[in-house]
């Protein structure tokens, strides 16, 4: 800090000298040089001590010695004053004075600021001097560093000063009060902090925001950050005080730390589940997580469990609050058990959806009856609506599905479905009913579908089969 010092010019010793015959002449009373010091003698001839005398608007301090004092701090009562090198009281100044053996700070000097009366400023955290504030202790000196509230103590960074401090006043150097944005780089000792650097904020008062029980959240021009009890800005997922409910909400990084509203989060859980994994969110318009839903976002539909981790894959919904109750159907699942399962069945309570097995790049529900997932042994190709993106279940499109899959017969070119209710062609084509139309497979065996619908076969020739139709009706 660069502090303009104005210094009145006092007596000289040279205006002094000048006038020294005339004081000697007053019978030892006032001021005389002796030596190479100044001294005021009193109407009986005796040294004043220990109190100022005035000389041409100026002051001038007699020490104990009785000769006036220079370049010297000077405690007077209650108060300090400073004079300079000619012995005048310095007003309107800052002045560095030597670090003397009490002092507990490790600089070699002190500021002092002293006022239009020649005192010292103290006790004080916000005097104004050349449009900045600054902050003295009960002994006039400068406040810089991380400040204790209650008794305008300097505290010891190597104890965590900046987690029990509420004000901040720069370096020795430069020791104006700090508002707004302080970037922290040392470690913080406290349990819990692990980051390399820290953020805190100071309010127009120089008074640093702490998390209460009322509110751990403050906005700041326009943007909302949440701090812990000590004033650290926190990051990634918290549960913040947000209006007048409480949530995990996302606070980007410990470079930025605003609150995240309308927008996709790729981040781990470890704030919320602790599985570790990388996953999928998205935060709404006020900033908390999409939780247990399907949820349209730029014109797709995403699913979102209880914890708000985007589901991808094969994914069980509730049929009536759309909740992703389970966890997605990873594709190492066995095939027969999306077929068979009960949990997987499109039945009254929910039905089966597909959210893109791509997690990192989509992950919004698909639809058609030509998408391709790959499960524990081979590539399927499976059916969802493409109103409602439900696993198509039974014949859709003279096709035959079980939980989304396309039921095909492979190589066999026609074989009955594993319920017994249906011919199907290789590709899953359901065989229509025919009075006299039959199918021959790949191992020479015959079918049939009669108009009851009843499937005929396999039988070892189309004649039988054909006889079989007719019994049939």
């Amino acid at each position: 800090m660069r502090k303009q010092t104005k210094l009145a010019v006092g007596l000289s010793a040279a205006a002094l000298l000048a006038i020294g015959a005339t004081m000697t002449s007053f019978a030892a009373r006032g001021w005389t040089v002796e030596g190479d010091q100044w001294y005021y003698y009193d109407n009986n001839g005796d040294y004043v001590t220990d109190k100022w005398k005035s000389y041409n608007g100026n002051y001038f301090y007699l020490g104990s010695d009785g000769y006036m004092l220079t370049n010297e701090l000077i405690e007077d009562g209650n108060n300090y004053y400073y004079v300079d090198a000619n012995g005048a009281m310095v007003k309107n100044a800052w002045i560095p004075v030597p670090a003397d053996d009490s002092e507990e700070q490790d600089v070699d000097y002190r500021w002092y600021y002293f006022g239009s009366n020649g005192k010292a400023y103290k006790a004080s955290y916000k005097k104004t001097i050349n449009g900045k504030k600054y902050g003295f202790d009960e002994e006039g000196k400068m406040l810089f560093g991380f400040v204790d509230d209650s008794n305008y103590d300097i505290l010891n960074e190597s104890d965590d000063a900046i987690l029990s401090a509420n004000r901040y006043y720069g370096t020795n150097d430069d020791g104006a009060l700090y508002t707004g944005w302080l970037l922290y780089t040392d470690a913080l000792d406290a349990t819990g902090y692990d980051d390399q650097y820290y953020w805190f904020w100071f309010n127009s008062s120089g008074v640093k925001f702490v998390a209460t029980e009322k509110s751990d959240v403050k906005k700041i021009n326009g943007k909302k950050y949440t701090f812990d009890q000590y004033g650290v800005m926190l990051h990634d997922w918290k549960v913040a005080t947000l209006g007048d409910e409480a949530t995990a909400a996302y606070f980007s990084n410990e470079d930025d730390g605003s609150l995240q509203k309308s927008r996709w989060i790729w981040d781990d859980d470890d704030d919320l589940v602790g599985d570790g994994d990388d996953h999928w969110w998205y935060v709404n318009k006020n900033g908390y997580r999409t939780l247990d839903q399907v949820k349209k976002i730029n014109g797709k539909y995403y699913a979102f469990d209880g914890n708000g981790i985007m589901q991808w894959g094969l994914v069980w919904l509730d049929k009536d609050s759309a909740k992703a109750e389970g966890a997605k159907v990873v594709d190492q699942k066995d095939p027969q058990d999306v077929r068979e399962s009960e949990i997987y069945a499109s039945t009254d309570t929910g039905y089966l959806y597909f959210f893109s097995n791509d997690e990192e790049k989509d992950g919004s529900m698909k639809t058609g009856a030509n998408i391709k997932i790959e499960l524990w042994d081979d590539t399927y190709t499976f059916g969802f609506d493409k109103n409602k993106g439900v696993a198509y279940d039974g014949v859709k499109n003279n096709k035959l599905y079980r939980n989304g899959i396309l039921q095909t017969v492979d190589d066999n070119k026609y074989d009955i479905s594993w319920d017994g209710q249906y011919l199907l062609s290789s590709n899953g084509t359901v065989m229509k009913p025919s009075k006299s139309r039959t199918y021959k497979d790949a191992n020479d065996e015959y079918w049939g579908v009669a108009m009851s619908g009843k499937v005929i076969g396999p039988c070892v020739d189309a004649k039988t089969v054909k006889a079989q139709l007719d019994d049939a009706e």
